[in-house]
């Protein structure tokens, strides 16, 4: 079977799916339960990268700000780039966008692992490699999530949605968890060379998948992938005129700005936060897995229980999370300050779970990938949370400079909020 049989084949089976949908209803679309475990397989990466580059960092220089640069460089390309590749996302193939950049990950991971096992490794390297694995983080958002749109069509979309986000959720868990324990076991250049054969798993999956192009919503034909340059600036132009007039996309926006900036800077300094427990890399490891595991445990709540006004529970997510990790940042006993960071990542869950498909909900089809474009730029916010939080954890500590980030994201978000309500009201 062809990949544009095969791509007409998902639409017909989409059509012809039972009306009642179940938590699991999603990976019974074909082509689907492969992408599920791509993104999977990647979430688990991004998160090993994360913690593999701050733990190597750490043991290099002690020093919290370079700690935090890792995560810096991860992150700063969905701020620069996530407009561009959200409007390449609406133009062009989709899956072969994904399937490029993984062809450029794989040996730049195997490249790593043999510079860690010759000890020839520096900090500048472990930067470039956090951002070159953050540039694939922009294309796995602005590309293969809008893909599981064409996959699974508008029905199925939101709960989808829950499942890649307890996806990301394991990920963020399994993914430090596997770094420290590999690390633990094996060494580090082990660790590196795992990273790069779940890429080359990933870029398999990804391939067994048909190409399907996006759609235009009012003629239903496929967009055509022209214009060139001017094209592409005409697209991005329109994305920005388009932003003010959707209210409530403006509203989610400023709340992800918020937590990003203020929330999730923390999480590449957790090596450094648990010095004061005085334990090895696996359970630093273990630790730094907490706000994971709790996210798993929150996400799967969310899939089994799909509750309404997904809108309020991403604000009542935020809110929660901020609070926990206050609490987490003031404990000084391990089991403690873990069961305090699950309980945070349970809270954010209802904030990372409904995201994705918010955006999606209130953005015009033939804008998606533009919409997801803007939210990576959003999330973009969280490089420059990091080196604040870096630099302030310099001067003050890094326990009491995440009691103060936090605090101060309560205070922005809730002004914030005041004045643009309309994300608490999407259903």
């Amino acid at each position: 079977m062809s990949e544009v049989t095969a791509g007409r084949a998902v639409t017909q089976d989409r059509d012809r799916e039972p009306r009642e949908i179940g938590p699991l209803a999603a990976l019974g679309v074909p082509y689907y339960p492969r992408m599920w475990g791509a993104g999977g397989l990647w979430n688990i990466t991004r998160w090993m990268t994360i913690f593999l580059g701050s733990y190597l960092v750490n043991r290099l220089t002690g020093s919290p700000l370079l700690v935090q640069l890792v995560g810096t460089c991860f992150f700063l390309p969905m701020f620069v780039g996530g407009l561009v590749a959200g409007t390449i996302s609406d133009r062009f193939d989709r899956r072969r966008t994904v399937l490029r950049q993984l062809v450029a990950l794989i040996p730049f991971a195997a490249l790593m692992s043999a510079l860690v096992a010759t000890d020839h490794i520096a900090s500048w390297m472990l930067y470039l490699f956090a951002l070159a694995v953050g540039i694939g983080q922009v294309v796995d958002m602005t590309n293969r999530r809008a893909l599981v749109h064409d996959i699974v069509g508008d029905r199925l979309f939101g709960n989808a949605m829950a499942l890649e986000a307890l996806s990301m959720a394991a990920g963020n868990m399994l993914g430090s968890l596997t770094g420290g324990t590999v690390i633990g076991l094996l060494g580090e250049s082990s660790a590196y060379g795992m990273v790069a054969g779940f890429y080359l798993i990933i870029f398999l999956l990804m391939r067994s998948v048909p190409a399907m192009k996006p759609r235009d919503a009012a003629t239903a034909a496929p967009v055509a992938a022209s214009g060139g340059l001017g094209q592409l600036r005409a697209d991005l132009g329109e994305a920005m005129r388009a932003l003010p007039s959707n209210r409530p996309f403006v509203s989610l926006l400023g709340v992800t700005v918020a937590m990003n900036f203020l929330f999730f800077s923390f999480m590449p300094m957790v090596p450094v936060l648990a010095k004061q427990f005085d334990v090895g890399p696996v359970l630093t490891g273990v630790l730094a897995s907490g706000l994971g595991l709790g996210m798993l445990i929150g996400s799967a709540l969310m899939v089994i229980c799909d509750p309404p006004r997904r809108g309020l529970i991403y604000v009542i997510g935020s809110f929660g999370g901020m609070i926990c990790l206050i609490v987490f940042a003031l404990l000084d006993v391990f089991i403690v300050a873990l069961a305090a960071l699950v309980l945070t990542g349970i809270f954010s869950a209802g904030f990372s779970t409904v995201q994705a498909a918010l955006v999606i909900s209130i953005s015009p089809p033939e804008m998606r990938g533009r919409s997801m474009g803007l939210l990576s730029m959003a999330i973009g916010a969280l490089p420059f949370g990091m080196v604040l939080l870096g630099a302030l954890a310099e001067q003050i500590g890094s326990h009491t400079a995440v009691v103060a980030s936090a605090g101060a994201g309560m205070v922005v978000l809730a002004l914030w909020l005041v004045r643009h309500p309309e994300v608490t009201r999407i259903p």
